[in-house]
């Protein structure tokens, strides 16, 4: 989920909902470089919450961050689809570039593992995850990098 603004219980509630009925919800954590904890649905308890890092392993200066973000994917110069170029793509930066990455982890976690709860997919996304590799991660702020735990 690609949406954010100020904290809001309707739309905290909302994921709550959501997550109780067995749906994963993935949200980006915003791109405002500040705590992600004073945002919707970013702060949502059961969302997996995402996170913005760059090419060079390095939180994304405009990331939001905070105890609220679970985990961190690329998200700075990702080409993505594009209305209104020759080539219909573009380099976009944002959490919103991030979070695709995380809900295709756990579309292919659910392919390859078979479905779980939403909060038993939020362990093993952390689980999987490359711990402390990350620069530019602020105090409170976990040091996740997403990883499918595919090694060659």
């Amino acid at each position: 989920m690609s949406l954010g603004g100020s904290a809001t219980t309707a739309l905290d509630n909302a994921v709550a909902s959501l997550t109780a009925g067995g749906v994963h919800v993935v949200v980006a954590a915003g791109n405002s470089n500040t705590n992600a904890a004073n945002t919707s649905p970013a702060r949502a308890p059961s969302a997996i919450t995402v996170g913005a890092s760059d090419i060079n392993d390095s939180r994304s200066s405009f990331s939001n961050y905070g105890s609220v973000v679970d985990v961190f994917a690329p998200g700075t110069s990702i080409t993505s689809t594009w209305i209104g170029s020759t080539s219909a793509t573009n380099n976009i930066s944002g959490t919103s570039m991030a979070t695709p990455h995380v809900a295709g982890l756990v579309a292919y976690l659910i392919s390859k593992d078979g479905n779980v709860s939403p909060s038993a997919m939020e362990t093993k996304i952390k689980n999987l995850s490359t711990k402390n590799a990350l620069s530019n991660i602020p105090s409170g702020t976990v040091n996740y990098l997403a990883f499918n735990g595919i090694t060659a």
